[in-house]
């Protein structure tokens, strides 16, 4: 596996042509849109998880998205952060819909369980634990495989600030293995990824900087993974939100239908169970 990443290829101008929108996804299992959401709503839910910082004291009143900086992200009351930041009003409003429908051809649900996260520079640190090792989320995710996971930055990122790297075409493979790996830990527990002898050396892994208002939207089976931010001078902030979405019409599973604060509390459901290793038929 090569750590020489290309950029992902911009598919705005695909928008219009749905067959062509079609193959490009079918081919490379991700859809990357520059510009495509509304970059007023993105800002309102950067300033709202701005606000839920320095409510909880991580940051100074006073600080603004440019000058941001936190001493640490698991320092930080996760939980406590989801009452800030409105989320489901980014998601689903309806300029974003329209964005939604136009990628899948059709009306879709948008799950209620999103990720927040705000790294701060680890730039001569060891790597963070609460990074994802390489994994599908398909693999956390279930029971259906239809729904597609929506990455989106709320801050401008470069490959040193880092982000999501994906694998080009991985999904076509469909689930591969994923082993324990002790080194990324997720709510004290080792997260599942998938070992090197898994992912072939000629898999290409893409990372573009992104801008508010972009999105990544990808396979349930494309193999991805974090970047650490490694930013110096400045050492800026990531932050970054992701959700998952799927037809309309397909079964709503525990992960489609709970908030992250509800499911994060039950070890025995949902993506919980998959990180745990407790068996569970509650996906």
């Amino acid at each position: 596996m090569t750590e020489t990443f290309s950029d992902y290829v911009d598919c705005t101008p695909l928008l219009g042509d749905r067959a062509a929108l079609d193959r490009f996804y079918d081919e490379h299992g991700y859809v990357y849109l520059r510009g495509a959401l509304d970059r007023d709503l993105v800002r309102t839910a950067a300033e709202q998880m701005l606000e839920g910082l320095i409510a909880l004291g991580h940051a100074a009143p006073g600080t603004t998205l440019d000058t941001l900086a936190i001493a640490s992200y698991e320092a930080v009351d996760e939980v406590a952060m989801h009452d800030y930041v409105k989320y489901d009003e980014l998601w689903n409003h309806p300029s974003t819909l329209k964005v939604w429908e136009q990628v899948f051809g059709e009306p879709v649900f948008v799950f209620k369980s999103t990720t927040i996260r705000y790294y701060p520079s680890a730039a001569g640190a060891a790597e963070p634990s609460f990074l994802t090792p390489l994994h599908q989320d398909g693999f956390y995710i279930g029971p259906n495989k239809d729904f597609r996971t929506a990455w989106i930055p709320l801050l401008p990122t470069t490959r040193e600030i880092g982000g999501v790297a994906l694998a080009d075409g991985s999904h076509t493979q469909g689930p591969r293995e994923h082993v324990v790996t002790e080194r990324f830990r997720r709510f004290g527990h080792p997260v599942r990824g998938i070992p090197a002898e898994r992912f072939g050396p000629d898999e290409q892994l893409l990372i573009s900087p992104m801008e508010p208002g972009d999105v990544l939207l990808f396979h349930a089976f494309t193999c991805h993974k974090s970047i650490p931010n490694v930013s110096v001078a400045p050492a800026g902030m990531r932050m970054s939100m992701d959700t998952r979405i799927q037809p309309a019409s397909s079964h709503r599973g525990f992960n489609a239908l709970t908030p992250w604060p509800e499911s994060a509390k039950d070890a025995s459901k949902g993506i919980l169970s998959k990180i745990t290793g407790t068996p569970t038929t509650v996906e």
